[in-house]
């Protein structure tokens, strides 16, 4: 199923130098079962994850833009198109028809709150990515970026955390290692006493896990 995506704008800034715009849609909620996975494809932007304890995935966005795009961030953004489909257990989101032309100033930036014991595929092109507090295991690949994960050391039974070319860390719970190196940095942590296994990778850019 696709959704489009309907913005209504939040805030402009009049001043020139600074003039921006905000965009923001409905929330998107989706039933889940406790035995759900969920996969997520993000293209470029920043992406939040946040636990839930509710029984459904919910996923809200925002658009800003600034400059020139801000003229033109409504048309900009109503291409964005999000695809959703519930097949084998697993809930697909995709947030498609990204602008690859003319979007300088345009960010897009997306909150996906998933309960939290559910295991989560991340695929996400360039950006920001922060993952919080989740409980299940975690599979994220971030092309160029910088990405954070943040989860209780109790839940954890191993971490594997990859960068290309940039540093690749565990910190935090009574550990920390890192490493960089120009091609391939590569940090893991085991032994743990949860049941939830991470693994992250960075192709660009920093990768970084904390156990608290």
């Amino acid at each position: 199923m696709k959704s489009t995506l309907i913005l209504t704008a939040l805030l402009v800034l009049a001043a020139a130098p600074l003039r921006a715009a905000v965009l923001e849609t409905e929330p998107h909620t989706f039933p889940v079962t406790a035995k759900h996975r969920v996969h997520i494809e993000f293209p470029v932007g920043e992406l939040r994850i946040l636990p839930s304890d509710e029984s459904h995935v919910r996923f809200d966005l925002k658009v800003r833009c600034r400059g020139s795009a801000g003229e033109r961030c409504e048309e900009l953004a109503n291409r964005l198109v999000l695809e959703s489909h519930d097949e084998g257990g697993t809930l697909h989101l995709k947030l498609d028809k990204y602008p690859k032309w003319h979007n300088k100033g345009l960010t897009v930036i997306g909150e996906l709150h998933v309960p939290r014991a559910l295991a989560l595929r991340v695929e996400m092109g360039v950006g920001e990515l922060a993952i919080e507090g989740l409980e299940g295991d975690l599979d994220v690949d971030l092309g160029v970026g910088d990405a954070d994960i943040r989860m209780a050391r109790a839940r954890a039974s191993h971490v594997s955390v990859e960068a290309g070319v940039g540093e690749a860390a565990i910190r935090g719970g009574g550990t920390s290692t890192a490493s960089r190196g120009f091609i391939g940095s590569h940090a893991m942590w085991s032994g743990g006493t949860g049941r939830s296994s991470v693994r992250l990778h960075v192709g660009v850019g920093e990768a970084a896990v904390r156990l608290d």
